[in-house]
């Protein structure tokens, strides 16, 4: 990045500057950081690094074997006790590294780079509330949330937030690290990991307008401050893009007051801001992306009266490039993964082309807000595995968020496709209302084009999205209530038909969705579900048996084969051919028997108003299925038309 660094005045009458100590180190190599350790004052900077979203990605990118040389050769020149080791969730899974052994080798990994502080993702829950205690238990980290709950007793489940003291005496300085989870972890996790007996046990200060968690964020600043925090740093894993809006860290910046710093994650985006909070002062708010494709550094100067998001040699405001390695973290990760290298290694199959996950930036999701080559190779191996379980089932669906990385060309083994669906999810089917399928589909699309992880691939269907209609989806506590206005999906069709919503389908997916509600979508689970086996299973034996061991040019295209259409407006309405001048003396022409009967005779159960309307006035679909006889009939001979 080639941005200056981002500075936040500590008053509003101080202008943001480094210090003179403060540049210098900036402005030194690597290498002479630690030369200059003895000039560093006690008033010195507070060096904060950071680090969100890793999701297993232990040596790619920077890779934890840098991020350990950083951190190692930070705390050389500013002092052990000056520097702060921070993750902010999302840590434990995402590849077989963290699947295969519940997130524990990432939390060893995690104690070797030293961190110091951590709170729980949405994903930490991935594994279970009890794993997620043996993992905390395991951390040399301590973990923070002001908003995890414990609805029984309404006891947190973490401390907010923890106080760490830098330097001594006059020049002491305290900063509270305080911890905020995602509300999103309800449905962005499995909701079953938060219930017991079906009654959720635990919440994250969820409303439908945010206030519970602006309240228990601001109560945590409140006591941190009277506790004798001089600084509040608040690591938080809510994001901006494509977050419920309430939730996002600049709606929570907007409605409280007290945070100095909030190191954010979630949404995967590379940033750093300054937000004014609800009394209009300065909040740096700053992400790293994702996978560690850049390492976070907040530096609270003291003496210079200010906060900053730089790096060293000021170049930008995150981390990009380091070259350092630190030679005892890279071997114990290569131990570790040698460990699994027996599992993750065995050959599966090939593949004759790249199948995409990510948009060619190598870490912006592709699954989530368009179609895929792997999205449909996925749904595909779903619905094989139904099949080959003698379950003749009509569709498939494989929600974008589940999809977790690429399949490059190549053999393609049992870890490519644990990385892939790394949730371990068991799959099953439901029979349900083709209403519950456009429904499920008109909420997983209500995001787009912003990205959405309940984006639904597909297999056996075919949908449009029409994103220049507002999506009017109601999603109260965060699960699907209905939809208030006109549909944006259109033109379902399943195997070439158009979808009838009083029809029953067979429809495979994965507990996630169908049992569990899970991205919010709690249409299914009144339907009765059989269980089949696990994802991951299914993209071995399909690619095994189905595909006879190579995938091929049948999933050439990255965009994949037209399933899920996006388009921003109508079709044009057709040019009208010229009208031809009438003959005088018309030859008369042979007499027709009628092939059909009449509109009013064809009856037939209502359909789903999928296609886009022939006149400027948009029919909604639930008109549609509200109307009756010629109507219905009507609906009928456009699709046939169509």
């Amino acid at each position: 990045m080639t941005n200056p660094p981002v500075c936040r005045p500590l008053t509003r009458r101080s202008f943001c500057t480094l210090s003179a100590v403060a540049l210098a180190s900036f402005a030194l190599p690597a290498r002479a950081l630690a030369d200059e350790a003895a000039t560093a004052a006690a008033d010195a900077p507070i060096v904060i690094v950071h680090t969100n979203d890793v999701h297993c990605a232990v040596d790619e990118n920077l890779g934890y074997a840098k991020l350990a040389n950083y951190v190692e050769t930070a705390r050389a020149a500013y002092g052990t006790d000056r520097v702060t080791l921070v993750d902010a969730g999302d840590a434990v899974q995402g590849k077989a590294i963290g699947t295969l052994t519940d997130g524990e080798y990432l939390v060893d990994i995690m104690n070797e780079c030293g961190y110091d502080l951590a709170i729980p993702g949405n994903h930490e829950f991935d594994y279970g509330m009890t794993q997620l205690n043996t993992l905390v238990a395991r951390s040399k980290a301590k973990y923070l949330s002001c908003n995890f709950t414990d609805l029984r007793t309404g006891n947190l489940m973490f401390d907010a937030y923890a106080l760490r003291e830098y330097g001594t005496g006059a020049d002491k300085r305290t900063v509270a690290f305080l911890g905020i989870c995602t509300p999103e972890s309800l449905t962005k996790s499995s909701p079953a990991h938060f219930q017991e007996g079906g009654e959720f046990r635990y919440g994250f200060c969820e409303d439908d307008s945010g206030a519970k968690l602006y309240e228990a964020v601001q109560d945590a600043a409140a006591r941190a401050r009277r506790d004798g925090a001089d600084y509040v740093v608040a690591l938080a894993h809510l994001g901006q893009k494509g977050v419920t809006p309430r939730w996002t860290s600049a709606s929570v910046v907007a409605n409280t007051s007290g945070i100095d710093v909030m190191i954010d994650g979630h949404s995967h985006e590379e940033y750093v801001q300054t937000l004014a909070n609800k009394d209009g002062e300065p909040v740096l708010v700053t992400q790293t992306g994702t996978q560690l494709v850049s390492i976070g550094q907040v530096v609270i100067d003291p003496a210079a009266n200010a906060i900053t998001a730089s790096t060293p040699n000021c170049t930008g405001t995150l981390v990009k490039t380091w070259d350092g390695v630190d030679a005892g973290t890279a071997a114990y990760i290569a131990g570790l993964q040698a460990n699994l290298a027996q599992i993750t290694g065995r050959v599966i199959g090939t593949s004759d082309v790249r199948l995409v996950a990510f948009e060619d930036d190598g870490y912006t999701w592709a699954v989530r807000t368009h179609e895929t080559n792997l999205g449909d190779f996925v749904a595909d191996a779903y619905l094989a595995l139904a099949w080959h379980s003698g379950v003749t089932a009509d569709i498939a669906f494989a929600n974008g968020g589940g999809i977790r990385a690429n399949i490059e060309p190549g053999d393609v083994t049992y870890g490519d496709l644990i990385n892939v669906q790394p949730y371990n999810n068991q799959l099953a089917y439901v029979d349900t209302l083709g209403q519950n399928i456009l429904d499920a589909l008109e909420a997983g699309t209500a995001n787009l084009p912003e990205p959405s992880g309940g984006l639904q691939h597909v297999s056996g269907l075919t949908y449009t999205v029409r994103t220049d209609i507002p999506s009017s989806v109601q999603m109260p506590g965060g699960s699907f209530g209905g939809v208030a206005g006109e549909y944006r999906v259109r033109d379902v069709r399943v195997n070439g038909e158009p979808l009838d919503v009083n029809r029953r389908y067979k429809l495979v997916s994965h507990t996630f969705l169908l049992v569990d509600g899970g991205d919010g979508l709690n249409m299914f689970m009144n339907d009765e579900a059989v269980l089949l086996d696990l994802d991951n299973k299914a993209l071995i034996e399909y690619i095994q048996y189905d595909l006879k061991g190579t995938i091929g040019e049948e999933y050439a295209n990255p965009a994949g084969q037209s399933r899920i259409v996006i388009k921003n407006g109508p079709d044009p309405e057709p040019t009208p051919s010229p009208t031809p001048e009438p003959d005088p003396n018309p030859e008369p022409g042979p007499a027709l028997e009628p092939t059909a009967k009449p509109d009013a005779d064809l009856g037939g159960k209502p359909l789903a108003n999928t296609g886009d309307p022939l006149n400027a006035a948009a029919v909604g679909v639930t008109a549609v299925i509200a109307a009756a006889g010629a109507v219905a009939a009507g609906a009928q001979c456009r699709e046939a038309d169509a």
